[in-house]
């Protein structure tokens, strides 16, 4: 009998440790490495749609095209998700529905098909210092775009996004299933083309 109870008392301290030990990696991966996050709005449409959930993965080296989530800089306590398309240094703007970016016209795939389907300029003229007051991207700050121009409120409306306050990027939704899966990764080669792998 007191066998049994031995052995009952060493199998619960057994289960009690394994449960905290998988509920402090879990903290930790969330806290460290992925979270998840829902999409809220249309600005990203059609890459992302209202009510989408997705990972968001901290800790990532991030580039031109990627996708973040950061707070909204006016401080409403909401997350935003954009795409980043200013790089600190770069100089932009748009001119007749084309991005101009460091004296090249770049391809925006992404866009599409709302962009095509647009009666009107699908993102309006736009530059940096009429905008914004400078001529390039500043040094620690992100320029960041929804791609539902007409629909997005985003660096032209608040400014700058500091690097220091992305959260993460999204780059992967787990649901709806039908959805299931990574966003394209997009690069732009030199001559201004975008591909995505």
């Amino acid at each position: 009998m007191i066998r049994l109870l031995k052995t009952l008392i060493v199998e619960t301290v057994n289960v009690i440790f394994a449960v905290l030990v998988a509920v402090l990696i879990f903290l930790a991966l969330r806290q460290y490495i992925v979270q998840p996050f829902q999409v809220d709005g249309h600005s990203m449409d059609e890459t992302l749609a209202d009510g989408e959930q997705m990972l968001m993965f901290k800790q990532t080296s991030l580039d031109r095209f990627d996708i973040v989530v950061f707070p909204d800089p006016r401080g409403s306590g909401d997350s935003y998700v954009k795409r980043i398309i200013g790089l600190p240094g770069d100089e932009l703007y748009y001119e007749d529905d084309q991005l101009i970016l460091n004296g090249i016209v770049v391809d925006e795939p992404y866009l599409e098909p709302l962009k095509s389907e647009s009666i009107e300029n699908f993102t309006r003229d736009f530059d940096l210092w009429s905008g914004l007051g400078v001529t390039t991207v500043p040094d620690g700050y992100y320029f960041v775009l929804g791609d539902n121009r007409p629909y997005s409120g985003d660096s032209r409306q608040f400014g700058f996004v500091p690097i220091d306050s992305i959260v993460g990027e999204a780059n992967f939704i787990y649901f709806p299933f039908s959805e299931f899966g990574s966003l394209p990764n997009y690069q732009l080669l030199e001559d201004g083309q975008v591909i995505s792998d």
